[in-house]
């Protein structure tokens, strides 16, 4: 295990699963509230082999890794991946390796963060007598979710509206708590003059960010391309836009077309460290509609055109939407109605009416929840702390 602590100062926290931005981030942003609030804490990540093996390290937390692959998702890629899950539940190697993990670092709360790397880990220390937080970030109960709010102490929620769905469902005596969807601090931090700068951006230009998540979106790419070359045509304005278009680091850059329509247009294939400078630097932000987006977004208070990924397992970005659509912070375009015409016409409708985007960041703002981090942060550690005392 990579950089374990083995002080016994502060109080110990686990922090179980991944597999995605959507649960790696939130639990980043967790790990960084509680060193805010418990400079002593000490953390350790329990994860699979995607993105967080790479992130926790990188974020100077000590890793361990299960072997654990999900049972959810579409496609035939998801039902090889549920053959290999279930070869290695039927084992029970995930529930071993949890179990042999939390031994060694006798944590005194165990904190979920989502993904199917949550589950063997929630069961472990349920076995184990351990206090545990399960969090859950999407509109839509994962199925990780559905399952651990029965073992855990207690769960922390990032929207309102789940509070009656796991009321019905969580484990006797177990608490509820609305604390948003955490955020990390480096998406938070930058104002505009920095984020612009950072970026070699010009502060006093409108400025558009397209994303697709850390893989890219090929029908948003498709779609960005398309829409600028249509509003050249008709928009001699666009010429005085920056655009920030985040390709992914599978595709190539596509920036010809869109480049002759929008001359300060840049394609960049992942902004890595400079996520939060993008965000600090637009005035629109047109991506998919995971729940550490929507939260980043509305913690920013920035005016968005959300395109939900119509292959998610459960379809829980188009209800991620929902809110904002209905708040009046975002356009929705369904994923399958996704075309350079439409996404044009939105564009068109927004980018250069300054009082529609205002009014659509106030009320961005007002459905974020910037401080969620420590709100997490401060539940895991109240258990921890009735563990220890």
């Amino acid at each position: 295990m990579r950089g374990e602590a083995t002080s016994a100062s502060g109080p110990r926290v686990a922090l179980v699963g991944g597999g995605t931005g959507g649960h790696v981030y939130p639990a980043l942003a967790v790990a960084d509230g509680l060193r805010r609030r418990c400079p002593g804490v000490q953390l350790l990540f329990i994860g699979g082999d995607r993105l967080e093996a790479r992130e926790a390290p990188r974020a100077g937390l000590a890793f361990r890794a299960i072997s654990v692959h999900g049972l959810a998702g579409r496609g035939w890629w998801a039902w090889r991946g549920r053959l290999r899950s279930l070869a290695e539940l039927t084992i029970g190697l995930p529930l071993l390796q949890s179990l042999a993990a939390l031994r060694r670092f006798s944590p005194d709360v165990v904190v979920g963060v989502g993904g199917y790397v949550s589950g063997p880990a929630l069961l472990a220390a349920r076995l184990l007598g351990l206090p545990t937080l399960s969090l859950e970030t999407n509109l839509t109960p994962g199925f990780t979710s559905r399952i651990a709010c029965r073992l855990v102490s207690a769960m922390a929620l990032g929207w309102e509206e789940l509070g009656p769905y796991f009321a019905a469902r969580v484990r006797r005596g177990a608490r509820l708590v609305v604390t948003g969807v955490p955020v990390r601090p480096e998406v938070l931090a930058p104002t505009r003059q920095e984020g612009a700068a950072a970026l070699g951006l010009d502060p006093g230009r409108r400025t558009l960010l397209a994303l697709g998540g850390s893989l890219g979106s090929r029908r948003i790419n498709e779609a960005i391309v398309g829409a600028l070359a249509l509003l050249g045509r008709r928009r001699p304005e666009l010429r005085e836009v920056q655009v920030v278009h985040v390709i992914g680091r599978q595709w190539s850059p596509e920036g010809g077309i869109a480049a002759a329509a929008a001359p300060h247009y840049r394609a960049v294939t992942y902004l890595e460290r400079s996520y939060g400078a993008a965000l600090a630097a637009a005035d629109l932000v047109v991506c998919r509609a995971g729940a550490s987006t929507v939260a980043e977004l509305t913690a920013r208070g920035l005016p968005a055109v959300l395109v939900p990924w119509s292959g998610a397992s459960t379809n829980e970005q188009v209800r991620n939407a929902a809110p904002l659509a209905r708040a009046g912070a975002a356009l929705v375009i369904p994923d399958a109605e996704l075309t350079p015409d439409r996404l044009a016409a939105a564009l068109d409708e927004l980018l250069w009416d300054e009082q529609r985007l205002a009014l659509m960041a106030q009320a961005s703002r007002l459905l974020g929840k910037p401080g969620a981090a420590d709100a997490v942060a401060m539940l895991a550690l109240k258990l921890a702390a009735q563990r220890r005392g």
